[in-house]
């Protein structure tokens, strides 16, 4: 292991290939990365005039949906339709057994 590369504190470190390579000075893609950047910043205009759409149409739902509370009141009023209904219903029940059975006590005697 006399060949080993050491780091500064004077460990023993693994040597990479290209170790002491100097890279290009030009970006990865050569020619054809100008175009490449010129489509996607193309595309990016596209990606935010869509997001500003979608932003208008969120806001539009916020304004018009319902809220927690709108909702525990439909259930407050549906409840209280529920029993008055219900109210109205035994008492008219009631009304009518006691009309059928007047009658049919003037009618039988």
């Amino acid at each position: 292991m006399s060949d080993a590369v050491r780091d500064p504190n004077g460990r023993s470190v693994i040597d990479f290939p290209n170790r002491g390579v100097k890279k290009p000075k030009e970006p990865p893609g050569g020619d054809d990365l100008e175009a490449r950047v010129t489509a996607l910043e193309k595309v990016s205009q596209d990606i935010r005039e869509k997001l500003v759409r979608v932003e208008t149409k969120l806001e539009s739902l916020e304004k018009s949906a319902a809220t927690k509370t709108d909702i525990a009141d439909l259930k407050t009023a549906i409840a209280e339709g529920f029993t008055s209904q219900t109210k109205w219903f035994i008492s008219t029940a009631i009304a009518l057994a006691v009309i059928a059975f007047t009658a049919a006590k003037f009618i039988r005697a």
